[in-house]
């Protein structure tokens, strides 16, 4: 087998899947390793393995994916010692706070990172969750599930970005906002995926909403990605539950699998508290998303505290779609007032109300959004990453 250009350590989806995983994290890798495999790079992925894959090598060609460590303590040192048996030049960390084992994988990452400074193969990490430990509080911890106490999960964090900050020869963050809460970060944005226009559809999936109908004049909004308490969905629901008379609400997305493995039923939660407000899809196979994102006229993305980029945004903008945002969320990407959401439910509701009325007003919007992912294409993206490993491999 070849050497590869690049090894890659991050979870990764189904070869046959481009969006699956336990995390956003495995389908950002996935598509940086095709842009990268398209600009001739062969790359190997080290990748953890999952209760419905099969362990060991697949692929080929200009991708190989090895799932080949366990989560937990010892999961990067683990795969490390994978990555450094390659012979690649560089190594690639993709690293999010609870991607490799939550906690129970923290005292892995210092001899995880320092076994591959030692080999010489960088390395490069891109840090998907970059916390300002001073903003940690009460509210913080509710939305994440945190049960320690505020000051230890504060030094953690600072511990956790300190170190990869030292031990990496190149740090990656998405935005600008989180560049100066890593030492010496380097801003490469999130790729955008290139998609063909859809023509609208109905939707095939039972949910707990009725189907567009031509009589039908309402507004379709649409929250897509992952299930969590983060995400601003209760605002959504009681905007639209305030509003039904001239919006519907299709939530697009499966329960965060990091919650779900606690107990916390998050979807369940919402239906519970708003009956009959929206239609909840569920989990939608890469094949069905263009036919939802067809069905609605505007994608609302409410995060109360982000603490990352939004993947799920990007996907959303590139199929066309306008969005609203939450301040926060505007803030850390640099979107404009006009796509800042209202943050109260009764204010949205009202703005809604309007955009609802008025259908003109989405075009303006919809321009808006598509500025906040230009020059965030794959092959962008993937021709600044090759500039950074070949940086990193001279040095």
């Amino acid at each position: 087998m070849p050497r590869p250009d690049l090894v890659m350590i991050s979870p990764y989806p189904p070869i046959d899947r481009g969006h699956a995983g336990r995390s956003g994290v495995a389908t950002y890798a996935g598509n940086l390793a095709q842009a990268l495999g398209e600009r001739g790079l062969r790359v190997t992925v080290v990748a953890p393995t999952e209760p419905d894959l099969p362990a060991g090598r697949e692929g080929g060609g200009a991708i190989t994916v090895e799932r080949s460590f366990s989560r937990g303590p010892n999961a990067l040192p683990n795969a490390a010692r994978v990555a450094l048996a390659t012979g690649a030049p560089v190594v690639h960390v993709q690293h999010e706070l609870f991607l490799y084992g939550g906690a129970a994988a923290m005292p892995g990452l210092v001899p995880g990172l320092g076994m591959l400074r030692a080999g010489g193969v960088g390395p490069v990490v891109t840090m998907h969750h970059a916390v300002d430990p001073a903003g940690v509080d009460d509210e913080f911890a509710r939305m994440h599930q945190v049960r320690a106490p505020r000051q230890a999960v504060r030094a953690g964090l600072a511990g956790v970005q300190a170190t990869i900050g030292r031990l990496a020869r190149r740090v990656i963050v998405h935005e600008p906002a989180f560049a100066p809460l890593v030492r010496d970060a380097t801003v490469v944005p999130h790729g955008v995926e290139g998609v063909a226009s859809a023509a609208p559809a109905t939707s095939t999936t039972a949910g707990d909403g009725e189907a567009e109908s031509e009589g039908d004049l309402r507004l379709t909004l649409l929250c897509f990605g992952f299930l969590a308490p983060y995400k601003g969905l209760e605002l959504a629901l009681e905007a639209a539950s305030l509003a039904r008379e001239r919006v519907r609400l299709l939530i697009v997305g499966g329960e965060h699998p990091r919650f779900a493995e606690a107990g916390v039923p998050f979807g369940e939660s919402l239906r519970e508290r708003w009956p009959d407000v929206a239609e909840f899809a569920g989990y939608v196979p890469d094949a069905e998303l263009p036919r939802w994102f067809a069905r609605a006229d505007l994608a609302l993305f409410l995060y109360r505290r982000p603490f990352a980029t939004s993947g799920a945004l990007a996907l959303a903008v590139g199929h066309g779609l306008p969005a609203l945002l939450s301040p926060t969320l505007a803030d850390v990407m640099g979107g404009p007032e006009e796509l800042v959401a209202p943050s109260e439910a009764p204010a949205l509701a009202e703005h809604l109300r309007t955009l609802a009325a008025d259908r003109a007003a989405l075009e303006p919007l919809r321009q808006r959004s598509a500025e906040l992912t230009a020059d965030r294409s794959w092959e962008s993206v993937a021709r600044r990453h090759a500039e950074i490993y070949g940086q990193v491999a001279r040095a």
